[in-house]
């Protein structure tokens, strides 16, 4: 696990364009997929402004989690969630065959909470590998960074 404390340092540098403090996080934990979502409460829907397979999943892509059980957890309640394994991924996402598909069966997904509202997430899917408690610490740390103005 890399030391956190550069990347700290590089996300919070106001030279860095939103782009690359993206860049950094899909770098930061190991993954298959990284993508970064803005919340939008009025719709209850999220729209992708970053991926690392944007032919698949593409930048502007939105997705509604009204009355969803994701929805309610991670943008309600503002909790992480952390999938291991298909079943999971069913209950999180209604594009779960694309996901399980590309191989991912496993998530973490991290709300970017500004102030008391979530204004995104940064989401990781891998395969097989179960998101540590040590890796959900730095997503944690990473989605507060994004979090600042």
């Amino acid at each position: 696990m890399k030391d956190t404390a550069p990347l700290v340092q590089m996300l919070l540098d106001p030279a860095m364009t939103e782009s690359q403090r993206h860049d950094l996080c899909a770098t930061a934990i190991e993954n298959g997929l990284y993508s970064a979502m803005r919340y939008h409460p009025d719709t209850v829907e999220v729209e992708r402004i970053a991926s690392t397979m944007p032919d698949i999943y593409p930048i502007a892509g939105r997705k509604p989690k009204k009355d969803t059980p994701w929805g309610h957890k991670v943008l309600i309640h503002q909790h992480i969630n952390v999938g291991n394994g298909p079943d999971d991924i069913r209950w999180a996402f209604s594009d779960h065959e694309t996901i399980l598909g590309l191989g991912l069966d496993q998530v973490l997904n991290v709300p970017v909470v500004r102030g008391e509202q979530v204004i995104g997430t940064i989401n990781y899917l891998r395969a097989s590998k179960p998101f540590t408690e040590q890796e959900q610490t730095r997503a944690r740390l990473l989605a507060a960074c994004l979090a600042l103005p």
